[in-house]
């Protein structure tokens, strides 16, 4: 009895989980490629002079897993900054782009 408690609770936080990743990914693909172009590839795609070589991030540098845990600690991330003042729906967008091209999807996707 006790090990069918522990495995239904198992199966409600992984339901809980795979809904809430869900929810992140109802954007809009085209916009969200669109609005990295925009808002992310500046700093992580091109190379000023003097600068640091730049650090390539486009959707198949992660795979899906991790761009879903990148979105969920936000705050973390250097470029929080910046991004505190973007609407949500915004992110929504950009996160539904980057999943759908990661690395482990069916149509990994580099940003050029």
């Amino acid at each position: 009895m006790k090990k069918m408690v522990i495995m239904s609770m198992a199966a409600i936080i992984f339901a809980t989980q795979v809904g809430i990743a869900l929810a992140m990914l109802d954007g809009n693909p085209r916009k969200g490629r669109f609005l990295f172009r925009q808002e992310c590839r500046p700093c992580h795609m091109e190379n000023p002079i003097g600068a640091v070589p730049a650090h390539y991030l486009g959707p198949d540098a992660k795979r899906q897993a991790e761009w879903l845990e990148v979105f969920e600690n936000k705050e973390n991330l250097p470029c929080y900054e910046h991004w505190k003042d973007m609407p949500e729906a915004d992110l929504t967008d950009i996160l539904t782009y980057l999943h759908g091209g990661a690395a482990d999807s069916p149509t990994p996707e580099r940003c050029g």
